[in-house]
Protein backbone atom coordinates (compact mmCIF):
# COMPACT_ATOMS: atom_id res chain seq x y z
CA UNK A 1 0.00 0.00 0.00
CA UNK A 2 0.86 3.81 -0.47
CA UNK A 3 1.90 5.00 2.40
CA UNK A 4 -0.22 8.31 3.38
CA UNK A 5 0.46 11.62 5.48
CA UNK A 6 -1.17 14.65 5.77
CA UNK A 7 -0.13 17.66 3.52
CA UNK A 8 0.92 20.37 5.38
CA UNK A 9 -1.80 23.43 5.20
CA UNK A 10 -4.00 21.33 2.78
CA UNK A 11 -6.53 20.82 5.24
CA UNK A 12 -6.97 23.71 7.86
CA UNK A 13 -8.56 22.46 10.70
CA UNK A 14 -8.45 18.86 9.45
CA UNK A 15 -5.57 17.29 10.08
CA UNK A 16 -7.02 13.90 10.68
CA UNK A 17 -7.87 13.83 6.97
CA UNK A 18 -5.17 12.26 5.04
CA UNK A 19 -3.48 12.29 1.61
CA UNK A 20 -1.37 9.49 0.07
CA UNK A 21 2.14 10.81 0.13
CA UNK A 22 3.40 11.98 -3.88
CA UNK A 23 4.73 8.69 -5.55
CA UNK A 24 8.36 8.86 -6.48
CA UNK A 25 11.77 11.02 -4.73
CA UNK A 26 11.77 13.29 -7.57
CA UNK A 27 8.37 14.62 -7.32
CA UNK A 28 8.89 14.81 -4.15
CA UNK A 29 12.14 16.46 -4.67
CA UNK A 30 10.30 18.76 -7.51
CA UNK A 31 7.70 20.14 -4.97
CA UNK A 32 10.23 20.48 -2.68
CA UNK A 33 12.25 22.64 -4.11
CA UNK A 34 10.79 25.16 -6.42
CA UNK A 35 13.79 27.67 -6.86
CA UNK A 36 15.82 24.60 -8.18
CA UNK A 37 12.86 23.05 -10.21
CA UNK A 38 12.46 26.81 -11.74
CA UNK A 39 15.94 26.72 -13.10
CA UNK A 40 15.76 23.47 -14.33
CA UNK A 41 12.82 23.96 -16.41
CA UNK A 42 14.72 27.35 -17.64
CA UNK A 43 17.79 25.41 -18.86
CA UNK A 44 15.66 22.57 -20.47
CA UNK A 45 13.42 24.83 -22.53
CA UNK A 46 15.67 28.00 -22.72
CA UNK A 47 18.93 26.22 -23.11
CA UNK A 48 19.00 24.58 -26.55
CA UNK A 49 17.60 28.10 -28.30
CA UNK A 50 21.07 29.98 -26.27
CA UNK A 51 23.25 26.82 -28.12
CA UNK A 52 21.67 27.25 -31.08
CA UNK A 53 21.58 30.90 -31.26
CA UNK A 54 25.32 31.27 -30.31
CA UNK A 55 26.23 28.28 -32.40
CA UNK A 56 25.41 31.02 -35.24
CA UNK A 57 28.26 33.28 -34.46
CA UNK A 58 30.57 30.26 -35.85
CA UNK A 59 28.43 30.66 -39.08
CA UNK A 60 29.55 32.53 -41.91
CA UNK A 61 25.84 34.29 -43.01
CA UNK A 62 25.19 34.68 -38.73
CA UNK A 63 26.11 37.75 -37.58
CA UNK A 64 26.57 38.35 -34.04
CA UNK A 65 23.94 41.10 -33.38
CA UNK A 66 21.79 38.74 -34.44
CA UNK A 67 22.71 36.50 -32.34
CA UNK A 68 22.72 38.74 -29.25
CA UNK A 69 18.73 40.16 -29.98
CA UNK A 70 18.04 36.39 -30.22
CA UNK A 71 19.64 35.76 -27.05
CA UNK A 72 17.84 38.83 -25.30
CA UNK A 73 14.20 37.35 -27.16
CA UNK A 74 15.18 34.11 -25.75
CA UNK A 75 15.91 34.82 -21.75
CA UNK A 76 12.77 37.41 -21.88
CA UNK A 77 10.81 34.54 -22.90
CA UNK A 78 12.48 31.74 -20.40
CA UNK A 79 12.34 34.38 -17.48
CA UNK A 80 8.70 34.08 -17.21
CA UNK A 81 8.49 30.58 -16.05
CA UNK A 82 9.04 31.00 -12.43
CA UNK A 83 5.46 32.53 -12.65
CA UNK A 84 3.80 30.18 -14.11
CA UNK A 85 2.12 29.12 -10.38
CA UNK A 86 0.84 32.56 -9.71
CA UNK A 87 0.53 34.67 -12.61
CA UNK A 88 0.59 32.39 -15.83
CA UNK A 89 -0.32 35.69 -17.96
CA UNK A 90 3.31 36.65 -17.17
CA UNK A 91 4.46 33.01 -18.80
CA UNK A 92 2.29 33.21 -21.57
CA UNK A 93 3.03 36.71 -22.39
CA UNK A 94 6.78 35.99 -21.76
CA UNK A 95 6.91 32.91 -24.15
CA UNK A 96 5.07 34.77 -27.08
CA UNK A 97 8.43 36.66 -27.53
CA UNK A 98 10.03 33.27 -27.98
CA UNK A 99 8.18 32.98 -31.17
CA UNK A 100 9.36 36.94 -32.47
CA UNK A 101 13.09 35.36 -32.74
CA UNK A 102 11.59 33.24 -35.65
CA UNK A 103 12.37 35.98 -37.44
CA UNK A 104 16.32 35.24 -37.17
CA UNK A 105 16.77 31.66 -36.47
CA UNK A 106 14.70 28.63 -37.58
CA UNK A 107 14.03 27.45 -33.94
CA UNK A 108 13.22 29.78 -31.45
CA UNK A 109 9.75 28.14 -30.44
CA UNK A 110 10.22 26.13 -27.72
CA UNK A 111 9.71 28.47 -24.06
CA UNK A 112 6.24 28.99 -26.39
CA UNK A 113 5.43 24.98 -25.93
CA UNK A 114 5.82 25.32 -21.99
CA UNK A 115 4.25 28.60 -22.02
CA UNK A 116 1.16 26.78 -24.19
CA UNK A 117 1.23 24.20 -21.21
CA UNK A 118 1.09 26.05 -18.35
CA UNK A 119 -1.63 28.14 -19.57
CA UNK A 120 -3.88 25.01 -19.25
CA UNK A 121 -2.68 24.08 -15.96
CA UNK A 122 -2.56 27.19 -13.77
CA UNK A 123 -4.42 29.59 -16.25
CA UNK A 124 -7.43 27.68 -18.32
CA UNK A 125 -8.01 25.98 -21.24
CA UNK A 126 -9.36 28.77 -23.06
CA UNK A 127 -6.29 30.78 -22.32
CA UNK A 128 -4.29 27.42 -23.78
CA UNK A 129 -6.05 27.41 -26.75
CA UNK A 130 -6.22 31.27 -27.50
CA UNK A 131 -1.93 31.45 -27.07
CA UNK A 132 -1.83 28.16 -29.64
CA UNK A 133 -3.71 31.31 -32.07
CA UNK A 134 -1.80 33.92 -31.20
CA UNK A 135 1.56 32.30 -31.45
CA UNK A 136 0.57 30.63 -34.50
CA UNK A 137 -0.30 34.07 -36.69
CA UNK A 138 3.08 35.54 -34.85
CA UNK A 139 5.46 32.43 -36.10
CA UNK A 140 4.25 32.93 -39.27
CA UNK A 141 4.62 36.47 -39.26
CA UNK A 142 8.06 36.40 -37.72
CA UNK A 143 9.01 33.56 -40.25
CA UNK A 144 7.93 35.38 -43.39
CA UNK A 145 10.45 38.25 -42.20
CA UNK A 146 13.11 36.04 -41.94
CA UNK A 147 12.58 34.20 -45.27
CA UNK A 148 11.86 37.55 -47.08
CA UNK A 149 13.52 40.56 -45.18
CA UNK A 150 16.32 39.35 -42.96
CA UNK A 151 17.79 36.36 -45.04
CA UNK A 152 15.68 36.82 -48.65
CA UNK A 153 15.24 34.05 -50.50
CA UNK A 154 16.50 31.47 -47.70
CA UNK A 155 12.50 29.76 -47.89
CA UNK A 156 9.46 30.47 -49.24
CA UNK A 157 5.37 29.85 -48.49
CA UNK A 158 6.03 26.54 -47.46
CA UNK A 159 8.34 27.72 -44.59
CA UNK A 160 5.53 30.57 -43.51
CA UNK A 161 3.10 27.93 -43.64
CA UNK A 162 4.69 25.02 -41.60
CA UNK A 163 2.87 22.77 -39.88
CA UNK A 164 5.15 22.26 -37.30
CA UNK A 165 4.84 25.10 -35.15
CA UNK A 166 1.00 24.43 -34.82
CA UNK A 167 1.45 20.73 -34.17
CA UNK A 168 3.76 20.98 -31.16
CA UNK A 169 1.44 23.43 -29.99
CA UNK A 170 -1.41 21.80 -29.93
CA UNK A 171 0.46 18.88 -28.45
CA UNK A 172 1.51 20.92 -25.39
CA UNK A 173 -2.43 22.27 -24.92
CA UNK A 174 -3.86 18.85 -24.85
CA UNK A 175 -0.54 17.48 -22.49
CA UNK A 176 -1.68 20.84 -20.31
CA UNK A 177 -5.36 20.16 -20.17
CA UNK A 178 -4.83 16.73 -18.85
CA UNK A 179 -2.31 18.08 -16.68
CA UNK A 180 -4.38 20.91 -15.14
CA UNK A 181 -7.45 18.83 -15.26
CA UNK A 182 -6.05 16.20 -12.96
CA UNK A 183 -4.41 19.20 -10.89
CA UNK A 184 -8.37 21.23 -10.32
CA UNK A 185 -9.88 17.32 -9.88
CA UNK A 186 -7.23 16.62 -6.73
CA UNK A 187 -7.61 20.79 -5.71
CA UNK A 188 -11.32 20.13 -5.75
CA UNK A 189 -11.47 16.94 -3.86
CA UNK A 190 -8.95 18.79 -1.57
CA UNK A 191 -11.42 21.02 -0.96
CA UNK A 192 -14.62 18.85 -0.55
CA UNK A 193 -12.01 16.90 2.43
CA UNK A 194 -12.21 20.17 3.92
CA UNK A 195 -15.69 20.75 3.80
CA UNK A 196 -17.04 17.48 4.83
CA UNK A 197 -14.22 18.17 8.19
CA UNK A 198 -15.50 21.11 8.92
CA UNK A 199 -19.01 20.02 8.82
CA UNK A 200 -18.33 17.21 10.56
CA UNK A 201 -17.07 18.84 13.36
CA UNK A 202 -20.06 21.56 13.54
CA UNK A 203 -22.49 18.65 13.68
CA UNK A 204 -20.46 17.22 16.66
CA UNK A 205 -20.75 20.80 17.99
CA UNK A 206 -24.42 20.99 17.69
CA UNK A 207 -24.92 17.73 18.71
CA UNK A 208 -23.26 17.87 21.92
CA UNK A 209 -25.51 21.42 22.73
CA UNK A 210 -28.08 19.68 21.66
CA UNK A 211 -27.97 16.58 23.92
CA UNK A 212 -26.72 19.25 27.04
CA UNK A 213 -29.80 21.12 26.39
CA UNK A 214 -31.66 18.33 26.73
CA UNK A 215 -29.90 17.01 29.80
CA UNK A 216 -31.02 19.81 31.37
CA UNK A 217 -34.35 20.03 30.65
CA UNK A 218 -35.27 16.57 31.83
CA UNK A 219 -33.44 17.11 34.94
CA UNK A 220 -35.54 19.78 35.57
CA UNK A 221 -38.36 18.67 34.49
CA UNK A 222 -37.85 15.55 36.52
CA UNK A 223 -35.70 16.56 39.51
CA UNK A 224 -36.40 20.57 40.06
CA UNK A 225 -40.47 19.78 40.48
CA UNK A 226 -39.82 17.43 43.15
CA UNK A 227 -37.47 18.49 45.12
CA UNK A 228 -39.06 21.84 45.21
CA UNK A 229 -42.44 20.04 46.72
CA UNK A 230 -40.21 18.12 49.30
CA UNK A 231 -38.46 21.50 50.70
CA UNK A 232 -42.32 23.31 50.73
CA UNK A 233 -43.49 20.08 52.73
CA UNK A 234 -40.48 20.07 54.79
CA UNK A 235 -41.14 23.99 55.58
CA UNK A 236 -44.68 23.25 56.34
CA UNK A 237 -44.43 20.04 58.82
CA UNK A 238 -41.69 22.27 60.58
CA UNK A 239 -43.82 25.35 60.60
CA UNK A 240 -46.22 23.64 62.87
CA UNK A 241 -43.78 22.24 65.40
CA UNK A 242 -42.18 23.56 68.27
CA UNK A 243 -38.78 24.55 67.04
CA UNK A 244 -36.86 22.52 70.00
CA UNK A 245 -38.43 19.36 68.37
CA UNK A 246 -36.41 16.72 66.84
CA UNK A 247 -38.63 16.50 64.46
CA UNK A 248 -38.54 19.67 63.89
CA UNK A 249 -35.03 20.71 63.26
CA UNK A 250 -35.07 16.87 61.34
CA UNK A 251 -37.66 18.82 59.20
CA UNK A 252 -35.28 22.31 58.87
CA UNK A 253 -33.02 19.57 57.97
CA UNK A 254 -34.34 18.25 55.12
CA UNK A 255 -35.18 21.75 53.76
CA UNK A 256 -31.87 22.75 53.70
CA UNK A 257 -30.94 19.95 52.10
CA UNK A 258 -32.98 20.58 49.64
CA UNK A 259 -32.38 23.75 48.37
CA UNK A 260 -28.74 22.68 49.17
CA UNK A 261 -29.72 19.91 45.93
CA UNK A 262 -31.80 22.69 44.33
CA UNK A 263 -28.75 25.00 44.18
CA UNK A 264 -26.20 22.05 42.84
CA UNK A 265 -28.79 20.92 40.17
CA UNK A 266 -28.64 24.82 38.77
CA UNK A 267 -25.55 24.92 39.05
CA UNK A 268 -24.97 21.92 37.25
CA UNK A 269 -28.05 22.92 34.29
CA UNK A 270 -25.61 26.30 33.98
CA UNK A 271 -23.22 24.42 33.30
CA UNK A 272 -24.44 22.35 30.70
CA UNK A 273 -26.11 25.13 28.97
CA UNK A 274 -22.68 26.86 28.52
CA UNK A 275 -22.33 26.42 25.02
CA UNK A 276 -25.85 27.10 23.86
CA UNK A 277 -26.34 30.33 26.40
CA UNK A 278 -23.04 31.98 26.40
CA UNK A 279 -22.63 32.02 30.12
CA UNK A 280 -19.11 31.75 31.55
CA UNK A 281 -18.01 29.11 32.82
CA UNK A 282 -17.88 28.88 36.62
CA UNK A 283 -20.49 31.01 37.27
CA UNK A 284 -22.12 30.77 40.82
CA UNK A 285 -25.83 29.33 40.44
CA UNK A 286 -28.95 32.25 41.73
CA UNK A 287 -29.98 31.34 44.89
CA UNK A 288 -33.73 32.35 44.32
CA UNK A 289 -36.31 30.16 43.42
CA UNK A 290 -37.71 29.10 40.14
CA UNK A 291 -39.70 32.08 39.17
CA UNK A 292 -43.56 31.92 38.61
CA UNK A 293 -46.73 34.14 37.27
CA UNK A 294 -46.29 35.53 40.84
CA UNK A 295 -43.17 37.20 39.34
CA UNK A 296 -44.46 38.81 36.37
CA UNK A 297 -45.17 41.97 37.05
CA UNK A 298 -41.20 42.14 38.38
CA UNK A 299 -40.34 41.00 34.50
CA UNK A 300 -42.65 43.09 32.73
CA UNK A 301 -41.37 46.12 35.17
CA UNK A 302 -37.69 45.25 33.75
CA UNK A 303 -38.77 45.70 29.93
CA UNK A 304 -40.55 49.10 30.92
CA UNK A 305 -37.24 50.45 32.24
CA UNK A 306 -35.83 49.73 28.56
CA UNK A 307 -38.58 51.55 27.37
CA UNK A 308 -40.87 48.93 26.39
CA UNK A 309 -44.53 49.94 26.53
CA UNK A 310 -45.70 46.86 28.57
CA UNK A 311 -49.27 46.25 30.17
CA UNK A 312 -49.44 43.16 32.03
CA UNK A 313 -53.03 41.50 33.24
CA UNK A 314 -53.38 38.52 35.40
CA UNK A 315 -56.86 37.00 35.02
CA UNK A 316 -58.00 34.36 37.32
CA UNK A 317 -55.79 32.45 40.48
CA UNK A 318 -52.65 30.46 39.00
CA UNK A 319 -52.60 26.98 39.31
CA UNK A 320 -50.80 25.14 42.19
CA UNK A 321 -48.51 23.21 39.34
CA UNK A 322 -45.15 24.57 39.49
CA UNK A 323 -43.82 23.33 36.37
CA UNK A 324 -47.08 24.98 34.34
CA UNK A 325 -46.08 28.45 36.34
CA UNK A 326 -42.44 28.47 35.26
CA UNK A 327 -43.53 27.57 31.39
CA UNK A 328 -45.58 30.51 31.86
CA UNK A 329 -43.31 32.74 33.13
CA UNK A 330 -40.86 31.56 30.11
CA UNK A 331 -43.28 31.73 27.39
CA UNK A 332 -43.96 35.87 28.81
CA UNK A 333 -40.20 36.34 28.93
CA UNK A 334 -39.13 34.98 25.48
CA UNK A 335 -41.99 36.87 24.03
CA UNK A 336 -41.45 40.00 25.18
CA UNK A 337 -37.51 39.92 24.23
CA UNK A 338 -38.76 38.76 21.05
CA UNK A 339 -41.36 41.99 21.01
CA UNK A 340 -38.37 43.95 21.78
CA UNK A 341 -35.48 42.66 19.42
CA UNK A 342 -37.97 42.42 16.33
CA UNK A 343 -40.56 45.26 16.58
CA UNK A 344 -38.30 48.08 18.46
CA UNK A 345 -41.31 50.64 17.14
CA UNK A 346 -44.16 49.32 18.88
CA UNK A 347 -45.95 51.48 20.21
CA UNK A 348 -48.15 49.02 22.87
CA UNK A 349 -47.03 45.01 23.76
CA UNK A 350 -49.86 43.57 25.99
CA UNK A 351 -49.37 40.38 27.90
CA UNK A 352 -52.66 38.66 28.94
CA UNK A 353 -52.81 35.92 31.27
CA UNK A 354 -55.75 33.96 31.73
CA UNK A 355 -55.94 30.91 34.29
CA UNK A 356 -59.48 28.92 34.52
CA UNK A 357 -60.01 25.81 36.42
CA UNK A 358 -59.28 24.03 33.05
CA UNK A 359 -56.13 25.78 31.41
CA UNK A 360 -53.96 28.73 31.68
CA UNK A 361 -53.84 31.31 28.07
CA UNK A 362 -51.06 33.26 27.48
CA UNK A 363 -51.24 36.13 24.75
CA UNK A 364 -48.63 38.39 24.17
CA UNK A 365 -49.09 40.68 21.31
CA UNK A 366 -47.33 43.69 19.88
CA UNK A 367 -48.29 46.67 17.05
CA UNK A 368 -44.88 46.95 15.41
CA UNK A 369 -43.46 45.76 12.33
CA UNK A 370 -41.99 43.01 12.20
CA UNK A 371 -38.40 42.77 10.72
CA UNK A 372 -38.50 39.29 9.38
CA UNK A 373 -42.90 39.00 8.97
CA UNK A 374 -44.35 35.81 8.77
CA UNK A 375 -41.33 34.26 10.71
CA UNK A 376 -42.82 30.37 11.95
CA UNK A 377 -43.24 28.83 14.97
CA UNK A 378 -39.78 27.33 16.12
CA UNK A 379 -37.85 29.99 13.77
CA UNK A 380 -35.32 31.04 16.62
CA UNK A 381 -34.17 29.24 19.00
CA UNK A 382 -36.31 30.74 21.43
CA UNK A 383 -39.25 30.07 20.33
CA UNK A 384 -38.50 26.44 20.18
CA UNK A 385 -37.55 26.44 23.72
CA UNK A 386 -41.61 27.59 23.80
CA UNK A 387 -42.87 24.85 21.70
CA UNK A 388 -41.17 22.15 23.33
CA UNK A 389 -42.09 23.83 27.36
CA UNK A 390 -45.83 23.70 25.88
CA UNK A 391 -45.70 20.58 24.47
CA UNK A 392 -43.93 19.09 27.56
CA UNK A 393 -47.39 20.27 29.36
CA UNK A 394 -49.31 18.54 26.33
CA UNK A 395 -50.38 21.83 25.12
CA UNK A 396 -50.44 24.17 22.12
CA UNK A 397 -48.86 27.15 21.07
CA UNK A 398 -48.93 29.16 18.09
CA UNK A 399 -47.10 32.52 17.01
CA UNK A 400 -48.15 34.82 13.89
CA UNK A 401 -48.72 37.87 12.37
CA UNK A 402 -52.02 39.61 13.50
CA UNK A 403 -54.74 40.52 11.01
CA UNK A 404 -54.49 44.47 12.04
CA UNK A 405 -50.61 44.30 12.08
CA UNK A 406 -48.28 43.67 14.33
CA UNK A 407 -47.35 40.07 16.02
CA UNK A 408 -48.95 37.56 18.65
CA UNK A 409 -48.09 34.10 20.52
CA UNK A 410 -50.94 32.15 21.77
CA UNK A 411 -49.98 29.34 24.20
CA UNK A 412 -53.04 27.59 25.95
CA UNK A 413 -51.71 25.15 28.89
CA UNK A 414 -54.00 22.18 30.56
CA UNK A 415 -54.03 22.27 34.25
CA UNK A 416 -52.74 18.34 35.18
CA UNK A 417 -55.64 17.25 38.00
CA UNK A 418 -54.08 15.47 40.80
CA UNK A 419 -56.27 11.57 41.25
CA UNK A 420 -55.90 10.88 45.07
Amino acid sequence: MTPARTFSGALDGAGDVTLPVPPGPIRRLWAGHPRVADALLILFWGGPEFAFAIAGVWRADESVANTVIVLVLVGIAVSGIPFRRTRPQVTVVAGLVSVIAMAWTEAGYSPMLFAAFAACVWWSRAAGWWSIAVASVLGAAATAVRVWVVAPGSGGLGEVFAPALPAFLVIAVLIGTTTGDRRRYTEALIERARQLARERDQQARLAAVAERARIAREMHDIVSHSVTVMVRLAEGAAAGLPPSEPSAVAMHGVAEVGRSAMTDMRRMLGVLNDGDTGAQPNTPAPHAPQPAIRDLPQLVDGFRTLGTPVTLELVGAPPDDDALQLAVYRIVQESLTNAVRYAPDARAVSAVVTSTTDSVVVLVADDGRRSAPDTPIGAGRGLIGIRERVHALDGSVGAGPRPDGGWEVRASIPIRKVTA
